[in-house]
């Protein structure tokens, strides 16, 4: 059997959902399955992760794909080189320099659109020309049932939309692997104290100002609460600044950027993740699978995830009051805490795992890759 070579288009290689899919599909895409990976920035600090797995990476940083047609022309001549027969690309701009490899080819290539997000910082402009890219797309694939929503919207037909949900490899996280004693001791965490936490990028979405305002509210009741913030970005300075204005030092720990999120999600007692926006975030599967009680902002794929006061709790987004309530629920019953946290466990081994999600895709650029050549692909 020939192998399916198959180009992923990214813009970085940081530690996101997006990147570390490709991680996964890296360490476990059989033989028939050879991916290339494309990265149009300089970002790229998983790189070293991806080159011990004898990963093919080439980075070709492009400002802007309508402006940079050489760029593309430097791509595509990649593609005949390895005989690639697929692109699948993440983000607009990837989108479109996937349609111009495509044109150079004679319209010979296949293009996946893969959806992550729900694009609301896009204009109207952005929206337009991603509703004519779609169009000349073989399929698009998206990671939930909120983003395919979001999708249909732009009048692209059900049957070219696959959907595929994200899955964890729970044999990594799961509590009784980890120890958090060295990094307690390291965060001077001690035993009576309830420790709160979360794990996200400081973005706007993020809604960290929410967290630490609730957080803030619940410590006037609660003495012994501490929150643990794992993540790094752009606003962190920012909300660092906002808790020293609230005198929450001694209570309030920024780790910044964490290779083993396991590892901090093994100190938490309560899970909360408070953003205004998500696709299908890995980061619930990651701590339902750690067996800790969730706190999630209804939006997004979190429905999708998390059954409400099953396995944990969903709460308005940014109702403060919704969200104390939940934290509080946690605290003072640790009987029901422990059960929500067991059931969650038991969702994300049943239904998203790292194995279910492989094969789903495996069995998707197969059939892809199978299908007759048309001009719209």
């Amino acid at each position: 059997m020939n192998p399916i070579n198959i180009l992923f288009l990214i813009y970085d290689l940081e530690r996101g959902g997006p990147e570390l899919r490709l991680l996964d599909f890296a360490r476990h895409f059989p033989s028939d399955i050879k991916m290339h990976i494309c990265v149009t920035s300089k970002n790229v600090s998983l790189l070293p992760e991806f080159l011990k797995l004898n990963a093919n990476v080439k980075v070709v940083p492009v400002f802007k794909g309508y402006l940079e047609l050489n760029k593309a022309w430097k791509i595509y001549k990649y593609v005949k080189t390895n005989r690639i027969s697929i692109i699948n690309s993440f983000g607009l701009k990837e989108l479109f320099l996937s349609f111009a490899i495509k044109a150079f080819s004679g319209w010979k290539i296949k293009t996946v659109y893969h959806s992550v997000e729900l694009l609301h910082h896009y204009g109207s402009s952005q929206k337009n020309l991603l509703r004519f890219l779609l169009k000349t797309t073989k399929a698009i694939l998206c990671n939930s049932e909120q983003s395919m929503k979001f999708i249909k919207g732009f009048s692209v037909p059900e049957d070219k939309i696959a959907v595929i949900k994200n899955g964890i490899d729970t044999n990594c996280f799961r509590r009784s692997l980890h120890n958090s004693q060295d990094l307690k001791t390291k965060y001077g965490l001690r035993k009576n104290e309830f420790v709160l936490g979360t794990i996200a990028n400081f973005r706007d979405e993020k809604n960290y100002p929410f967290l630490i305002k609730a957080f803030r509210n619940l410590l006037q009741r609660h003495a012994n609460l501490r929150l643990i913030c794992v993540g790094g970005g752009y606003l962190l300075d920012e909300i660092k600044e906002v808790s020293r204005s609230y005198g929450l030092e001694n209570n309030l720990i920024f780790t910044g950027y964490s290779k083993d999120v396991a590892e901090y999600l093994s100190l938490m007692n309560i899970f909360v993740l408070c953003s205004t926006r998500e696709s299908f975030p890995n980061v619930l599967l990651q701590a339902m699978g750690m067996e800790i009680p969730i706190i999630a902002s209804n939006v997004g794929g979190c429905a999708e995830i998390v059954d409400h006061l099953k396995n944990g709790i969903l709460y308005p987004s940014n109702h403060l009051g919704r969200f104390i309530e939940a934290v509080e629920i946690l605290i003072e019953d640790r009987s029901f805490a422990s059960k929500l946290a067991a059931n969650a466990r038991r969702t994300v081994v049943k239904k998203f795992s790292l194995n279910r999600m492989i094969e789903e895709y495996k069995a998707f650029f197969r059939a892809l890759s199978e299908r007759q050549n048309d001009k719209s692909g």
